[in-house]
């Protein structure tokens, strides 16, 4: 414990100097990481970090933050445009890890000398990112391909990062204006999200087996297989697609192919993975794209995919679709489904303000971005109390590069008109499904079951009720404690019409000059009044200390 206390005191310490050095020691002292006027004081007044230097700071703080600030660069609501840019350059550009050290663990996980796995193998990197770097080989039988290898140690400093992270988000939220608009404690679930999938190379092969599988309707679409039997947690062999970055592809290359056909058939890939296959690549900025030498779109990198239950995504489906048709209400009130409400949620502010994005969005130029949109909408439901899944930030990610991928491939292309008319194709398609010979059949076996069984079930139940065996159990009251309430009640009652006539009969009685008297007053009808005196001080009393509860 006093181990784990120690390394989230140094984390801390760490992220404050982060604040304080980027002119946020504000946000530092509202949390309670230090001091304000501390913070202030520590700030260097002359200094005037730069948008590298951020990027350079991030990357020496661990890979949790590093993949927070990935997920962050799409952010340019949260982060100012240069900041973003600068960290996108964390996507793959880290520095990379000793080569002795990659080819022990290559050895120790696949158990053999990388000479004899490889007939070639390039010890320098050809990629270098946050959790792990990629190195070019050749494989005995003489296939290209390439080895991704995990960095050392970087699972157990991920793991140290994320609970850090955790405990900084739940304060921040609670405790800052910013947290609540922008909800710290969602973002941080999407990189524990990303990084379950990541840390773990074998579910990578598995998401490249399943993307492959689910991409062969798409003829220009195409994913690197793993090899068989070379396979582990932190290594992973894979095919080599010789092709050229689509961030760095020359112009004269895009002018010679149809960019504007590879373009819709990589936004209609995507709806199909969203919407009916339940798994997509969240992660397809323009250098996880490649084009091959074939013009054929190489989706690499299968570590940050994201799985979408069946009920998520039709409500994700009708959400896409209401943004796109421009109905405001309707994505609210979708939204207000896929979410939580806390318990200040304003559902009317929300419902105008989330109306107000989808408008605005229907206008021209940058505001026409579908990512943008669903950023905003997460802002608008944040700020009013109601939490959205993790996944639509990773949706968002994810359409928001898509849409920086077309914007060099195919500028004239309009992703919103595509979702609106596909979306639509793919629903009708699936809805066709859904009524299929075996669907009916298989309805017409369990009607038929059903069918067989009432009559049973039916005499059971006239048996019940014939012998008054038959009961209906309803847990929605606590019927003892109305019981005893209305008992009360009717006590109170009671005591009160009592107190009445005891008052009644004591007036009457005294109107008597007959029998004992006391003080002067008949002796019965003073003690009624005596009676009546206490019963009712009683009463007063139950009503003003013992009922308040």
């Amino acid at each position: 414990m006093l181990k784990e206390l120690t390394q989230n005191a140094a984390q801390y310490s760490e992220l404050s100097r982060l604040l304080w050095k980027y002119g946020h020691f504000d946000l530092a002292g509202g949390i309670g990481l230090v001091d304000p006027g501390d913070a202030k004081k520590s700030a260097a007044p002359d200094a005037k970090p730069t948008p590298e230097a951020l990027a350079e700071d991030i990357e020496k703080l661990g890979p949790a933050y590093i993949k927070l600030a990935q997920i962050a660069s799409t952010r340019q609501d949260m982060i100012p445009v240069p900041y973003a840019v600068a960290l996108a350059r964390l996507q793959d550009h880290t520095e990379p890890v000793a080569a002795e050290t990659i080819r022990a663990t290559i050895e120790e996980e696949l158990g053999a000398k990388v000479g004899h796995l490889f007939e070639t193998f390039d010890d320098h990197p050809f990629a270098s990112a946050s959790l792990g770097q990629v190195h070019r080989a050749t494989l005995r039988d003489g296939r290209a391909v390439v080895v991704k290898v995990q960095r050392p140690h970087v699972r157990q400093d991920a793991q140290k990062q994320l609970r850090g992270l955790r405990e900084i988000a739940k304060v921040v939220d609670a405790k800052t204006e910013v947290g609540r608009r922008f909800r710290f404690e969602t973002l941080v679930g999407a990189v524990e999200y990303a990084m379950s999938i990541e840390l773990d190379y074998r579910r990578e092969a598995a998401n490249l087996r399943l993307l492959d599988e689910h991409l062969t309707q798409f003829p220009h679409m195409c994913v690197p297989q793993p090899i068989e039997d070379m396979v582990s947690q932190r290594v992973l062999v894979m095919e080599f697609f010789e092709g050229t970055s689509l961030e760095t592809v020359s112009g004269a290359v895009l002018a010679e192919i149809d960019g504007e056909s590879l373009g819709l058939e990589i936004v209609q890939s995507y709806l199909r993975q969203i919407l009916i296959d339940g798994l997509f690549h969240a992660d397809p900025h323009p250098g996880n794209l490649i084009l091959t030498q074939h013009h054929q779109i190489g989706l690499l990198d299968g570590g940050m995919v994201v799985s979408v239950s069946p009920g998520l995504r039709r409500r994700i489906a009708s959400f896409l679709l209401a943004i796109s048709e421009n109905e405001g209400e309707e994505a609210a009130s979708v939204a207000e489904q896929l979410g939580s409400c806390e318990e200040d949620f304003d559902m009317d502010a929300f419902r105008v303000e989330a109306a107000r994005v989808v408008v605005e969005s229907s206008g021209l130029s940058e505001t026409t971005s579908m990512g943008q949109t669903v950023i905003r909408f997460l802002n608008a439901a944040g700020k009013h109390g109601l939490l959205l899944p993790f996944e639509l930030i990773l949706l968002s990610k994810a359409l928001l590069q898509l849409e920086s991928t077309l914007r060099r491939l195919a500028p004239r292309l309009d992703a919103k008109q595509v979702i609106r008319q596909y979306a639509t194709e793919l629903l009708r398609e699936r809805a066709g499904e859904q009524i299929s010979l075996g669907r009916i059949t298989q309805t017409a076996l369990e009607s038929a079951e059903l069918a067989s069984a009432l009559p049973k079930r039916l005499n059971r139940i006239t048996e019940m009720m014939a012998e008054n065996a038959f009961r209906v159990k309803v847990d929605a009251i606590d019927e003892r404690e109305l019981i005893r309430g209305v008992h009360r009640v009717a006590n109170r009652i009671t005591a009160g019409l009592v107190t009445s006539a005891l008052i009644v009969g004591a007036s009457l009685m005294m109107q008597i000059d007959a029998g004992p008297t006391f003080l002067g007053f008949p002796l019965l009808a003073t003690i009624f009044f005596v009676l009546a005196t206490l019963n009712g001080f009683y009463l007063v009393w139950l009503a003003l200390y013992h009922d308040r509860g």
